[in-house]
């Protein structure tokens, strides 16, 4: 995984740095404003601040802004822990990890420094039906997610390993063992 760290890197700094982007423009453009429909009925632009997780869980847990921070580098380290060692699929596993990581820091910044996460799109259906406000991190984080799930899918069982020259040698002498005796008989 080492040779991939660029790659991760790359991708990392990209969803970062265009998820910090866009909530400083979200800070100075929507925030006291009621928003505006980017495309009418359907996305939206308006400003929230989510003290929580995902959908406001957690916003009234006594300490949540730690136990989040906290929660938030479990998570960094954890899915490292789960990719460092994948051999298949290696390019998409280092994009997908880049794209959590990216992601996973963009929303912890915001926790450290003004203590709860800017969010700013709102998918929603005629005004009536609205997915909860989300931002860039978020969006990234679960392609990253999504992208990790089918490349650690894809990695070979133990059992299916492709068989080694020194147990094709052990199994080929257990075999002609076999035979010998069958012959001795």
């Amino acid at each position: 995984m080492k040779s991939k760290l660029p790659l991760i890197s790359v991708i990392a700094f990209l969803s970062l740095a265009l998820d910090q982007l866009t909530k400083y423009w979200a800070r100075g453009t929507l925030r006291g404003t009621r928003g505006f429909d980017l495309i009418d009925n359907y996305l939206r632009f308006e400003y929230h601040e989510n003290p929580g997780m995902a959908f406001g869980m957690g916003r009234d847990w006594p300490g949540g802004r730690f136990i989040l921070i906290g929660l938030g580098l479990a998570v960094i380290f954890f899915v490292w822990y789960l990719v460092k060692d994948v051999k298949n699929r290696q390019k998409l596993t280092a994009v997908a990890f880049g794209l959590v990581a990216g992601g996973a820091i963009g929303n912890f910044i915001d926790r450290i420094t003004i203590g709860r996460v800017v969010d700013f799109i709102v998918m929603h259906w005629r005004h009536k039906h609205a997915w909860p406000a989300y931002n860039i991190a978020d969006a990234v984080l679960v392609v990253g997610v999504g992208l990790l799930l089918i490349a650690l899918s894809a990695q070979p069982k133990k059992d299916d390993a492709p068989e080694t020259a020194s147990k094709r040698s052990q199994r080929s002498k257990k075999s002609s063992k076999r035979s010998s005796k069958k012959s001795r008989r």
